[in-house]
C-alpha cells in the first residue's frame, strides 16, 4: 500500500489554517508526518511560532484611526 506524501507547498498552505485545528486530525497527521523529513518546512513553522510568541510579548501599539483604516485596506481586511 503506498502512503500519500504531501508536497511543502501543501504543507505551507495549510500550516496555517491547521494551526487551531485538533491534534488528532487526519490533515494533522499528514503535516506532522511531512515535517519529521522535512527541514525545510520544519524552519518555516519554527519560525512562525517564534514570530507568534514575540508578537505576543510585546504591548499593543496605539494605532490612530485613520492609519488604521488605511492599513486594513491595504491588507483587505475590515475590522
Amino acid at each position: 500500500m503506498r502512503t500519500k506524501t504531501l508536497k511543502c507547498s501543501s504543507v505551507l498552505d495549510h500550516i496555517c489554517n491547521e494551526l487551531d485545528t485538533k491534534i488528532s486530525s487526519r490533515k494533522c497527521q499528514e503535516i506532522r508526518r511531512h515535517l519529521a523529513r522535512c527541514p525545510n518546512c520544519t524552519a518555516y513553522l519554527d519560525s512562525l511560532k517564534k514570530t507568534i510568541r514575540l508578537y505576543a510579548t510585546y504591548p499593543h501599539p496605539h494605532v490612530p484611526a485613520k492609519n488604521r483604516k488605511k492599513l486594513l485596506a491595504v491588507l483587505k481586511l475590515s475590522e
